[in-house]
């Protein structure tokens, strides 16, 4: 058996999950996959920007823990 179900992200509650055990129930070898639609891979295009700016180093900021633990400091206070 293959099933599609389409839901908004805003309908993921504990009882939708609830609903899919049911459906699932006494089925022990059966398998869910999620999987999230975006047609525009607006996603996929900013990691590839990030992943090329990572290895380019572009916007790097490099500091000692010294420097980081001041600045934590400074915004805590």
């Amino acid at each position: 058996m293959e099933a599609t179900i389409k839901v908004k992200v805003s309908e993921l509650n504990a009882s939708l999950l609830e609903r899919i055990k049911v459906l699932f129930q006494g089925k022990e070898d059966s398998e869910l996959t999620i999987s999230f639609d975006d047609s525009e891979g607006q996603y996929y295009e900013i990691l590839d920007r990030s992943k090329r700016d990572l290895e380019q180093e572009n916007g790097l900021v490099h500091f000692t823990i010294d420097q980081l633990e001041d600045y934590s400091n400074r915004k805590r206070a």
